[in-house]
């Protein structure tokens, strides 16, 4: 039987060998746990000791934070969409450009929930508050959590509010860990290809052949700071792997992209599911247009397990 507690900052859902917590501000996962064998508890999701941790020190590391209305860099946070220019004055700046969007740090509400014998869910909803006079387009943003008896689906809903038509991207920035080191951990992708970065880490439109994860391969030495273009969408975009857990990822065709960072400290992996690409508001790569009351969804699932 599945259940749900819902407290003023968290939402947690409970499964049979599965849990998942999340934080009202930024919509986001902060707990992705499961049952091992002994009887203990592996959150495999790195994540805040507190909602209060996380409004302190969300932008140190983004973690698991909700990317949009762009997802990565937008060059100096200068775009032009309808015959118009605008500049993004950035909520939050990297080398120069607009970085991570701008509903990060909203606090959401619970616009639904409940649990049955199949599963426990819970709906999240937040305006964006128009707070870049770069990006003046409203829209209502709706995030839905849905844990079974295999995994985490995650849905996010973008309504475009406004009167007008806007450009839009979607994605997430969770740090994922297995326990351990990333260098003793083996990952495989549903990619032979990704997108050519120059110096400031912005997609040029260009795209490079990468056949290094076909098969399960090793992580060690390994330095990722890449947005993979993924092949299909009818088995695992992504496996993460050690010789105890399994993580899979199965995002939808509404995220063909994956962005793959390795921090320094080498004790998690960001898998970032990506609608459109870094830039994309200049480049194009996966931007989308949402005419006035319209509505987009995007999905992906995170499927955690214990190997026999």
């Amino acid at each position: 039987m599945f259940s749900i507690d819902l407290s003023a900052e968290t939402v947690v859902l409970h499964g049979n060998r599965l849990r998942a917590e999340i934080y009202l501000h930024g919509g986001l996962l902060n707990r992705y746990e499961i049952m091992l064998p002994d009887g203990t508890g592996f959150n495999a999701v790195k994540g805040y000791a507190s909602p209060q941790q996380c409004r302190e020190t969300l932008t140190d590391g983004f973690f698991s934070a909700k990317l949009s209305p762009f997802a990565c860099r937008v060059r100096h946070g200068r775009y032009r969409f309808g015959g118009r220019d605008y500049r993004l004055e950035g909520k939050f700046q990297a080398a120069g450009h607009a970085a991570h969007g701008m509903m990060y740090d909203h606090d959401f509400e619970v616009a639904g929930s409940g649990a049955d014998a199949q599963s426990a869910w819970v709906e999240l909803a937040a305006d964006y508050r128009r707070d870049d006079s770069g990006y003046p387009f409203a829209y209502r943003m709706n995030v839905v959590y849905r844990l079974d008896s295999d995994g985490l689906n995650i849905t996010t809903r973008v309504t475009n509010t406004g009167q007008t038509a806007m450009p839009i991207a979607d994605g997430w920035h969770p740090y994922f860990t297995l326990g351990g080191r990333v260098d003793d951990w083996r990952m495989t992708l549903n990619s032979t290809q990704r997108l050519a970065f120059d110096e400031d880490l912005v997609a040029n439109g260009k795209i490079l052949e990468d056949t290094r994860f076909q098969t399960a391969s090793s992580l060690q030495g390994i330095e990722l700071d890449n947005s993979f273009v993924l092949a299909a969408f009818n088995r695992a975009a992504c496996v993460l792997e050690n010789n105890a857990l399994r993580l899979e990822l199965y995002p939808d065709e509404s995220y063909p992209y994956l962005q793959i960072y390795i921090p320094d400290e080498r004790d998690s992996v960001a898998l970032e599911n990506l609608s459109g690409a870094p830039d994309c508001f200049n480049n194009g790569l996966g931007l989308k247009t949402l005419k006035a009351g319209e509505t987009q969804a995007f999905e992906t699932r995170y499927v955690l397990s214990v190997k026999e």
